[in-house]
């Protein structure tokens, strides 16, 4: 219902002020985006001889990537989807919008 789409967007709002949070909203009229085949999750790690690590979800499971190469095309992937968003500032005016609006 609407109460629970209100808490969630609130909820939206108060994790963006954390200082390790970007969020973005990424528009319909933004049209077809490099990541529409599916989510994925990049694992990072501090040290600097490390790979990303890749997990990727699919219809019957998971696949997990471990190889520089293919973990490097899904960093580019998620880098160019990120840039068709909103920036965070017109991300969360955006949910504040549609949450006075419920």
């Amino acid at each position: 219902g609407s109460g629970t789409m209100r808490g969630q967007l609130e909820r939206l709002l108060e994790v963006a002020e954390l200082e390790n949070v970007r969020l973005q909203v990424l528009p319909f009229h933004a049209g077809g985006h490099p990541c529409i085949t599916g989510p994925f999750t990049i694992l990072s790690f501090n040290e600097t001889e490390a790979v990303d690590v890749v997990q990727a979800d699919t219809i019957a499971s998971s696949v997990w990537v471990e190889n520089e190469a293919a973990s490097s095309e899904y960093g580019d992937l998620f880098d160019r989807t990120a840039r068709r968003g909103l920036a965070q500032r017109d991300s969360t005016r955006l949910i504040e919008a549609i949450r006075q609006e419920m």
